[in-house]
Formats: structure tokens, C-alpha cells, sequence
């Protein structure tokens, strides 16, 4: 399965038996430059999410082939990370709680105006920024605790190493001696570089904006050495 390329990240797959339905999400949301890939049927859709993975998927509840349901388990079961937008022309709110509950991220009762639906994937790919913003922090977070716990067990042997190096340098008159004491100590400086550089990452800042948006500041950890 491939993943949208980054040009196509405003892309959202809508999953209808009518072909007009999805001609009219597609009208809509076009309006907003957000690219709509259409799949007349609940089998066409499944077929298409086994081939790409999409950020947003709307799909009808009733149909007759693969409903709803069956859809968002698939894509559950797959651990697509796809946000679900369920439509329904039958205003149940039994079926909507199930989709909820089964992992649809909103739902849009029909008969539903231009400017709702607008408004809901709207929202949904600012989720999307947000939770892809928390993951990269999360991930960041990682690197700089690998990075401290690097530090602290390779710095005392590594000074040692550069010690020797150091010395044996000094001590002989060997010139091939001293040129393979040079490159181990060239080499442990590149070493202890990397690892000062992986280290002051983890004086970094988290910037908040309205909306829950985050951004990470990592200059001050890598100037931390200027």
C-alpha cells in the first residue's frame, strides 16, 4: 500500500453508490482546492484503500454491497490512520453511535448544506496537522532521550580513547604509529561531535498557537555550543 505524496495531502476519498452524491462532494469540496477521489460502491472503496492509504475517507452508511460499517472496519483492522467522516440520509442515532463508537472521527446527515461540509473536513485536516505535529514531537522526544543516554555511557570511555590516542601520539617516533593514533583521534573528535550536537537537541522549546498547534524550536539547543 502506498501513502499520498506530499503534494496530494489535501486528498479525500469519498465512498458513495451514487455516483451523483460523489460528484457533489467532489463539486463542493473543489471549491476549497481539496482533491476528491471518488468510489461509486462500498467494494470499489474497499478495493482502493487496500491500494492507497488516504488522509480522510468519506463514506455513506447504507449501501448495498459493503456498507458503512464494514468500511470502517477495514480500515481499523488495516491501522490506517484515515479519519472517517460518515453520511447518512437515515438520521439514526443509533447507526451514528455505532460508527462513532467503531472509529468515525464525524459524522454529516443528509441532506447536508455546502458550508457544513465544508466546515467538517475542514476540521479534520486541521486534526490531522495537529496529531502528525504531536507524533514528530513524540518522536523528537525519543532522540533526545537516546541522545542524553548515549552521552552518559559512551563521553567516559570515548575521553579515554582520546586520551591513549593522545599519548601514544606523544610518546612514540614511529611515524606509522602516530599517523594511526591521529586517525582514532580524528575520528573519536567526529564521534564526540555527533554526539554533543544529538545532546543539545534536547534544550529545545515547544511553541503553542491557537488551535492547539505546536512547533518545535530547536535552535537554542543546536547554537548551545556557538
Amino acid at each position: 500500500m502506498k501513502s499520498m505524496d506530499p503534494e496530494e495531502k489535501k486528498t479525500v476519498l469519498v465512498i458513495d453508490d451514487d455516483e451523483g452524491e460523489c460528484c457533489l462532494v467532489e463539486d463542493i469540496l473543489g471549491e476549497n482546492s481539496i482533491r476528491v477521489v471518488k468510489a461509486v460502491g462500498g467494494e470499489t472503496g474497499i478495493r482502493m484503500l487496500s491500494e492507497t492509504e488516504y488522509p480522510i475517507v468519506i463514506t455513506d452508511l447504507r449501501m448495498p454491497d459493503i456498507d458503512g460499517m464494514a468500511i470502517i472496519d477495514f480500515i481499523r483492522k488495516r491501522h490506517l490512520r484515515s479519519l472517517i467522516v460518515v453520511i447518512t440520509g437515515y438520521a439514526s442515532i443509533d447507526s451514528v453511535i455505532d460508527a462513532l463508537r467503531a472509529g468515525a472521527y464525524d459524522y454529516i446527515i443528509k441532506p447536508f448544506s455546502t458550508d457544513l461540509l465544508k466546515f467538517t473536513i475542514k476540521r479534520a485536516f486541521d486534526y490531522i496537522t495537529i496529531r502528525d505535529e504531536q507524533d514528530r514531537l513524540k518522536s523528537f522526544e525519543l532522540i533526545t532521550q537516546l541522545a542524553s543516554t548515549t552521552a552518559h555511557e559512551v563521553f567516559q570511555p570515548l575521553t579515554v580513547l582520546m586520551g591513549e590516542a593522545n599519548a601514544i601520539s606523544r610518546s612514540t617516533r614511529d611515524e606509522e604509529t602516530r599517523e594511526m593514533a591521529g586517525q582514532i583521534l580524528e575520528e573519536a573528535r567526529k564521534i564526540r561531535d555527533v554526539i554533543r550536537k544529538l545532546d543539545n537537541l534536547s534544550d529545545y522549546a515547544v511553541k503553542s498557537f491557537p488551535g492547539g498547534h505546536t512547533i518545535l524550536d530547536i535552535e537554542k539547543g543546536s547554537t548551545h555550543d556557538e
